[in-house]
């Protein structure tokens, strides 16, 4: 090959060589600018969503304050004081602890006895007569009682916090429905050491009160609440 057909060749050579240099610069050009682009819009894309969740939080909250505040505006035009809720909330706890927490026919019975003098209702009134009526028992030439509680060996206890709403407001008297759970066991649980969570079946009553300004009670009556009786696992 001479130098005049030479010369032609490297020319030619070099402008590839050139060439794919110059492809490569901008694929790399390219892959640099597409990555910050990326890594970019991953971070706007962070913020955004941070962003969103923050702003679903403030609704979340300005949600619940203003439900609360609505319920507290009704509460307020049906003329509900909210320190009375509390209070009779909390003895009507007591009554529900005193009506289903007992282990033997004495403590059943004074129970009633409780709910009489402590909470002024009558041995006549409709709750002691029909919901919680005296305890069945035999009697011996000695006067002792055998009860039928103690037989079968049953207890009550009131389990979880009681569902509490005022269904009414009259002139200071508050009427109230509560839903009740009670737990109910055998001593046969202990006698056979049994766990007590695998034998204690839970039960749901449902019952009114009326509560005036002094916390005196009134007007208490009770119902098995519907639904089948469950037990703990």
């Amino acid at each position: 090959m001479t130098e005049q057909t030479a010369a032609p060749v490297r020319r030619a050579s070099l402008r590839r060589n050139l060439s794919v240099l110059v492809t490569a610069a901008l694929l790399a050009v390219v892959a640099t600018v597409a990555g910050t682009t990326w890594s970019r819009q991953h971070a706007i894309l962070t913020d955004q969503e941070a962003q969103i969740k923050a702003i679903e939080g403030r609704l979340a909250g300005i949600t619940k304050k203003n439900a609360e505040q609505a319920n507290a505006d009704v509460m307020a035009a049906l003329g509900v004081s909210q320190n009375r809720l509390s209070t009779d909330g909390e003895r009507i706890t007591v009554l529900l602890s005193t009506v289903f927490t007992w282990d033997s026919g004495q403590g059943y019975e004074a129970a009633r006895e409780s709910l009489k003098s402590r909470f002024g209702l009558s041995e006549n009134g409709t709750f002691l007569k029909s919901f919680m009526p005296p305890s069945r028992f035999n009697e011996d030439s000695q006067g002792r009682r055998y009860y039928y509680i103690d037989t079968v060996g049953l207890n009550s206890a009131l389990g979880a916090d009681p569902d509490i709403e005022v269904v009414d407001v009259k002139a200071g008297l508050y009427t109230y429905a509560v839903l009740a759970d009670v737990e109910v066991t055998s001593d046969a649980a202990s006698q056979n050491k049994a766990s007590k969570a695998s034998v204690t079946a839970h039960r749901r009553a449902l019952l009114f009160v009326t509560v005036d300004a002094q916390g005196k009670v009134s007007n208490l009556s009770g119902t098995p609440a519907s639904g089948e009786t469950r037990y703990s696992k």
